[in-house]
């Protein structure tokens, strides 16, 4: 069971990932625990993870704001994704996986089919789909065997709007083309085919950041009503 600090947490974390406290706002503790019915503790706990997690600014003397992401950034820092995690894919295929790793790689496919036959998404589905997503493309960034493509690959991966919102709107449909992309850039990782295996992670890697650009227009536009309703109406 969650306790009270770790559920403040979450429902912040929520609210800036929803757009409910958007990029900009000042997270304001008095508020903040006036109007979700909990002491200030919990909420200055819960505002130190967030600015850690790198969802909040702190300045000293000022305290805690939202941090501005825009779905012009998601877009571009995909736009950079794409060409490294293809380039990853087609450099797998040229020098082939190792025995072991092909083994891993048919053993993290196996368990994604079971969760794609429960046909549904749930806090839990997720968090094993999130390893287990995490696993399949740590196995290409490994027989890639490039250790600077594979900085840079990190570096575009820990942005940490992106960690957070990657699979908050997925849903079983969602979940199940995910798995389909996978089967096929390991097929054709096993069969050396280097210029489909990085098409198709190309493509892959595309399709997840405009469902993500497509979802943050979404949350701009609710700030955007947000503010229209709490300005005063002209004379």
């Amino acid at each position: 069971m969650a306790t009270r600090s770790q559920a403040v947490t979450r429902t912040l974390r929520n609210g800036v990932l929803s757009g409910e406290y958007p990029g900009g706002a000042r997270m304001n503790e008095i508020d903040l625990a006036t109007s979700l019915g909990v002491s200030r503790t919990p909420i200055r706990g819960a505002l130190s993870t967030l600015a850690a997690e790198g969802l909040l600014d702190y300045t000293p003397n000022s305290g805690y704001v939202v941090r501005s992401y825009s779905s012009k950034d998601i877009a571009a820092i995909y736009e950079v994704r794409c060409s490294l995690e293809s380039l990853s894919a087609r450099l797998a295929a040229e020098k082939g996986l190792t025995d072991e790793a092909r083994g891993l790689m048919h053993r993290v496919l196996a368990d994604s089919a079971k969760l794609v036959d429960e046909h549904q998404w749930t806090e839990e589905i997720r968090t094993q789909w999130t390893q287990l997503n995490e696993q399949f493309h740590s196995i290409i960034h490994q027989a890639a065997d490039n250790a600077y493509l594979g900085s840079l690959i990190r570096k575009s991966r820990e942005v940490p709007i992106i960690a957070h919102i990657k699979f908050q709107w997925f849903e079983a449909e969602y979940l199940m083309r995910a798995y389909q992309d996978h089967v096929e850039i390991a097929d054709a990782i096993f069969n050396r085919q280097a210029s489909r295996a990085e098409a198709l992670q190309r493509e892959h890697v595309y399709q997840a950041g405009r469902r993500l650009v497509q979802q943050w227009k979404k949350v701009e536009a609710k700030k955007i009503d947000k503010v229209a309703r709490t300005r005063p109406a002209a004379a």
